[in-house]
């Protein structure tokens, strides 16, 4: 297959093509995040920020975010700003993992996301960690075992709907992307996997 965004069949090489990509983009944490976090600013480099959709389309008295051909469902503003990463991660996910189906990516850099479950998500997640950093494993809360994944350079499946996780201290420039179905966004037809905008899958 032809790509025009990364190599295929290379996976260190296609992960160092998605660091570059965003290392391009400049990081902010919404409401959630900041809240989740008990961080009231955005001193430091970094944040956790929404790629994909959304159905609050409500910014400001003055600004609602993009209608997408769904009825009810907005495009973050991530998307509109960096359009482009949408069809690289798209080129990257059929490569590597072409059975999963997803519709949003959670973008994190410098992030120490603490414990919580993701109450709002529809089954399994993919989680990727990039950069040059030590430390910030991901640690995941079983009803059996309590255990931590180093997930540089790797990825992991896990079902961050039943199971609190969160990272571990870190040192370094530290990126995650986590690709997964939202409950509000993909619902009725959608969640018997028909092929229908805006899913992504093969």
């Amino acid at each position: 297959m032809t790509y025009n965004y990364i190599n295929g069949q290379d996976w260190f090489g296609d992960c160092l093509i998605l660091e570059s990509w965003l290392d391009e983009m400049k990081f902010y944490s919404g409401t959630e995040r900041l809240r989740m976090w008990k961080h009231s600013n955005h001193t430091y480099d970094g944040g956790s920020m929404l790629y994909g959709y959304t159905w609050k389309g409500y910014m400001s008295p003055t600004k609602r975010r993009t209608l997408t051909e769904e009825k009810g469902v907005y495009q973050t503003q991530i998307v509109d700003k960096y359009p482009e990463f949408q069809q690289i991660t798209r080129e990257f996910m059929n490569e590597y993992f072409p059975e999963f189906q997803w519709c949003n990516i959670q973008l994190n850099k410098n992030y120490p996301c603490p414990k919580h479950k993701d109450s709002k998500n529809v089954g399994t997640s993919i989680i990727i960690g990039l950069g040059d950093y030590t430390g910030g494993d991901l640690v995941i809360e079983t009803p059996e075992v309590k255990e931590s994944f180093n997930i540089k350079y790797k990825s992991m499946k896990f079902d961050g709907s039943k199971y609190p996780h969160w990272v571990l201290p870190f040192q370094g420039k530290r990126y995650s992307m986590v690709f997964f179905k939202n409950q509000q966004v993909f619902k009725g037809e959608l969640r018997q996997g028909i092929k229908e905008y805006p899913i992504h899958s093969p």
